[in-house]
């Protein structure tokens, strides 16, 4: 290549290249920028700079540069591969791709380019494409750490979880400086047979002390003075995540009389959910632009009393922000099943099934021990679905099918070799049963084949196993073609075990000494479902089968589940909110000079910035039917449903919601079952009395009840006035405006 002369506009741009090369962005920028003033061509100086910019993370000011210089020189292919990245990284996928394409074309070695690439497969739901990409990348170039890191990602997606944690141990040892590296290893290591809480303990702490060797501290006291105790909760999965069935539950029933809530986002998506879990909170604030000291020092600003990690090392870590110390007390929960291993993070909140006694050397932080870890609410987009016919428990479909179906919906991550080898030996053992696996992407043409050559290697007949992929709506009605939940091992259900139980699907778990391992065995215990949680793969296999020899006896189990599960500790929110208060308060009350006994709480629901005690609720409901403002009382009733789950008044105020919307068959059901949850309340008979009167229905069968139950005749019953929505509600009112009183 021929020198240019010292000083031309050429020469510089050489320069600025060299620089470019050995990693000096920010001065391969400033040359680029000299260069393109000497008369260096225009158009490689704007791509030196836009590409200088992108590596320096300052994606901001590289994106209008790079629309810029393509718009004037449009058939650029270096520009056009520029913008495809940049667009990347931005999440446009569709428009990154046919720019990258181009750009390929002329340069196919290209590294950056082929990795931009291999994102767009991923986030236009190609895994198998961007599996084999990656692959590519790393044969090519064995020290190219971030292709392993995303090889790793990519296998766990395609259901390769032993695979995707052989990808991220190279990334880890070849780069441990990236934080990433260092979580996606934990992350892979719940899912490894050999995994026990003390290897998840001692690659957390290595990776927690690096990651707080330059913490840095406040320069004044953390936390409030006042008397209010403001809880802060940090994650990037606030919005469509599987944490909003949990903690909704929870800052919905939060006694705002004493207690602040503040939810900060990571996360840049915002979807609907993010709206709904902002209307719990006394403020959601967005730190998903700022860096992690501005985000420390943003949080701090708050005055936080007590800090809940809710991602721990999964995806875009909170305990990155959190090593720094944000708030006087920090606790983690949900996220990550396993210790921390960071001393800034002061304890867990667990319970005594998943970490019974004996396993506080699990963690380095201290337990804090609830009746069960969370509550869980399924539904929380639409509550009031619960109620609605295709949610409701059905039979137990081997009765129609005439063989046993064994299921499992969770993610291929957590299908371990393990999990394989179980459900093998359970089909071995139950000759005609089928198997149904249902997990995203595991029938796309690519996944599916490698999926199906792990099941044929377990010895799993293809025959009789059944792949579908996920898909939001069947998130709960894939359970009614399900007999029995066959539970991944070593890293158990969630989730998805809350789902099944809820919908009447026994679930045949294996426990282990670890938390990740015993997830499962918590909400099998509360439920009283003991046997179901076994403690070796033998008895794994035999409880299955007996559960299958016997369908119906399986059939009555399904039709008892759903009151187990609504009347267990796993589904009582408000008392979860009132322990999780509790610690709360024990933790900060001495530093803020308050008493040592907390006061009485008040229960009640916080939404949209007002806190309604249930008493001003009920009364909200009553108001609304006496004045027939029926879409107001839509609203409150599905507010309500976050504090009162499945309570009669609920039912009820749906059952009159539904009556007046012309769907009285419907509201005559949900009125006879708000009477089998308040069996003892006569004007909810008088007023189901006058409704069947209303539609021409029978009414022996209520005759019947009320003999059997009062002692009462039905024409003594229906010589009484039809009660107000006040009078079922037990209230006595004296004057009401109920225009006024009703809560919107």
């Amino acid at each position: 290549m021929k020198r240019q002369p010292r000083g031309s506009g050429s020469h510089a741009l050489e320069e600025a290249w060299a620089l470019f090369r050995i990693g000096n962005y920010q001065a391969a920028y400033g040359t680029a920028d000299q260069a393109g003033r000497r008369g260096a061509p225009p158009a490689q100086v704007e791509y030196l700079k836009g590409y200088s910019l992108l590596l320096l993370d300052r994606d901001a000011e590289a994106l209008p540069l790079a629309e810029q210089a393509l718009a004037r020189w449009p058939d650029d292919l270096a520009l056009q591969g520029l913008l495809g990245m940049l667009l990347t990284r931005q999440d446009n996928a569709r428009d990154a791709r046919p720019l990258l394409e181009r750009a390929l074309v002329a340069r196919p070695d290209d590294t950056n380019l082929q990795l931009s690439m291999a994102r767009v497969h991923t986030m236009m739901n190609e895994r198998r494409a961007a599996q084999d990409l990656y692959q590519r990348l790393v044969e090519a170039d064995p020290t190219n750490y971030i292709a392993f890191a995303n090889l790793g990602n990519e296998r766990r997606a395609n259901g390769d979880p032993a695979g995707g944690l052989q990808a991220y141990r190279v990334a880890r040892y070849g780069d441990p400086s990236l934080a990433t590296n260092r979580s996606n290893v934990l992350l892979g290591m719940l899912s490894a047979e050999d995994t026990t809480a003390q290897t998840l303990r001692a690659e957390a702490e290595d990776f927690a002390a690096m990651l707080t060797r330059d913490a840095v501290p406040a320069t004044a006291p953390l936390g409030s003075t006042a008397p209010r105790i403001r809880i802060g909760f940090l994650s990037a999965d606030l919005g469509w995540h599987a944490i909003a069935y949990f903690l909704i539950p929870l800052i919905a029933n939060i006694d705002r009389n004493r207690f602040d809530v503040y939810l900060f986002r990571m996360n840049r998506k915002h979807d609907v959910l993010t709206e709904k879990l902002a209307q719990y909170a006394t403020a959601m604030i967005d730190v998903s632009t700022l860096s992690t000291l501005d985000t420390v020092q943003r949080i701090r600003r708050e005055d936080i009393d007590v800090m809940v990690d809710l991602g721990g090392y999964t995806g875009q870590s909170p305990l990155l922000v959190l090593a720094h110390r944000v708030a006087p007390v920090q606790m983690t929960w949900l996220g990550f099943p396993g210790t921390t291993g960071m001393p800034s993070i002061d304890y867990r909140i667990s319970d005594w099934t998943g970490d019974p006694a004996g396993t506080e050397s699990h963690y380095t932080e201290t337990l804090l021990r609830a009746p069960v870890f969370c509550a869980f609410h399924p539904l929380v987009t639409s509550p009031l679905q619960v109620y609605e016919d295709k949610y409701r428990v059905k039979d137990t479909p081997a009765l129609r099918n005439g063989y046993i179906t064994f299921g499992s919906c969770n993610g291929l991550t957590k299908l371990s070799d393990l999990t394989l080898r179980l459900w093998s030996a359970v089909l071995a053992a139950c000759p005609d049963s089928r198997l149904l696996i249902e997990a995203q992407n595991v029938a796309r043409e690519g996944v599916r084949e490698l999926f199906e050559a792990r099941l044929a290697a377990h010895r799993i007949d293809l025959d009789r196993v059944e792949l579908i992929d996920r898909v939001a709506e069947n998130q709960y009605v894939m359970y009614h073609r399900i007999d029995i939940a066959l539970d991944a091992t070593p890293y158990t259900g969630g989730t998805t075990t809350c789902d099944a139980l809820w919908m009447g699907v026994p679930v045949v778990s294996l426990t282990g000494p670890a938390f990740h391992q015993r997830i499962s065995a918590v909400f099998l215990k509360d439920c009283g479902l003991d046997p179901l949680i076994c403690e070796d793969e033998a008895a794994y296999v035999n409880v299955a089968c007996e559960l299958a020899s016997d369908v119906g006896r399986l059939n009555e189990l399904r039709l008892s589940l759903r009151q187990r599960v609504e009347t267990s500790a796993m589904t009582d929110a408000p008392a979860f909110a009132a322990w999780f208060e509790q610690q709360a308060y024990a933790l900060s009350h001495a530093r803020k000079g308050l008493p040592e006994a907390m006061p009485a709480r008040e229960q009640g629901v916080y939404f949209g910035g007002t806190w309604y005690s249930t008493t001003d609720m009920a009364l909200s409901v009553a108001a609304h039917i006496e004045t027939g403002q029926y879409d107001k009382l839509h609203n409150v009733l599905e507010n309500l449903s976050s504090t009162w789950y499945r309570h009669w008044m609920v039912t009820y105020g749906l059952a009159v919601y539904k009556y007046h919307m012309a769907s009285r068959t419907e509201a005559i059901d949900l009125l006879i079952e708000a009477i089998g949850q308040r069996p003892y309340a006569l004007p909810l008979y008088r007023l189901l009395a006058a409704w069947l009167e209303e539609n021409d229905y029978d009414k022996s069968a209520l005759a019947g009840l009320l003999a059997e139950q009062f002692g009462l005749d039905l024409a003594t019953l229906e010589a009484g006035p039809v009660p107000t929505a006040f009078e079922i509600a037990g209230m006595k009112v004296e004057v009401v405006d109920a225009q006024e009183e009703a809560v919107a």
